[in-house]
């Protein structure tokens, strides 16, 4: 443990001086976060101590982050730290509740390995972010991509129901393409065509063009 603390205590000065916020968690197992080292920027935007985010462990995140978008989070996370590759990185956007702000603030952050024990198992983590608020259009994006990976997790099941065929339809509406060019395009007839529209609907409780669109960009048709 002291060798872990004075790796902590030579790179504090650095970390102080980097444009984002930089977070060193504890890790035991993957999903219990302590948090055991938080540049003062980081602490202030929270308003609280390094000791009172100690304290509170693995709901810190609870407290300060939106939890929705934690399962691609966690999946690459495990990944990390499955491959012990010190040199290995991953990128991710997350939600984060100031103390002075009643909206979420997004940010962008990048985490490694920061610490592995004699074995190669990693023991900490470290995490840069930076918030993305103030930068054009960014915001809006990332709203976007959380909406849309909470309609996929919640219609995989239905969207699985689809066959091939049913989905290359689906596709082709979602397009703008008329029943009649589909049919041209699929070599089938237009009868053909409306049933895989109905069977569509019906599967996926859908009735609008802009819903096939939905569906088109969650499950990456077009």
């Amino acid at each position: 443990m002291k060798i872990i603390e004075e790796k902590i205590k030579k790179f504090a000065p650095s970390a102080e001086c980097m444009p984002g916020v930089v977070v060193i968690h504890e890790i035991n197992p993957i999903t219990d976060f302590k948090t055991v080292f938080m540049t003062q920027k980081g602490l202030s935007q929270l308003g609280v101590s390094l000791n009172e985010l100690s304290e509170m462990g693995s709901k810190y995140h609870e407290r300060f982050f939106n939890n929705e978008d934690m399962e691609g989070f966690l999946e690459k996370l495990e990944k990390l730290l499955k491959n012990k590759d010190p040199e290995e990185t991953f990128t991710f956007f997350q939600q984060v509740k100031f103390k002075d702000r009643d909206e979420w603030v997004w940010h962008i952050g990048s985490v490694r390995i920061f610490h592995q024990d004699d074995n190669g198992n990693p023991t900490h983590l470290v995490t840069v972010v930076f918030p993305v608020d103030q930068m054009k259009h960014i915001p809006n994006k990332a709203e976007r991509l959380l909406a849309e990976n909470m309609f996929f997790k919640e219609n995989y099941t239905k969207f699985l129901n689809l066959g091939a065929r049913a989905k290359e339809v689906l596709r082709l509406v979602a397009m703008g393409k008329s029943s009649s060019e589909i049919a041209e395009e699929l070599s089938i007839t237009v009868d053909t065509v409306n049933t895989h529209r109905k069977i569509i609907k019906k599967k996926l409780g859908i009735n609008t063009s802009y819903e096939f669109t939905e569906y088109a960009h969650a499950f990456d048709l077009i």
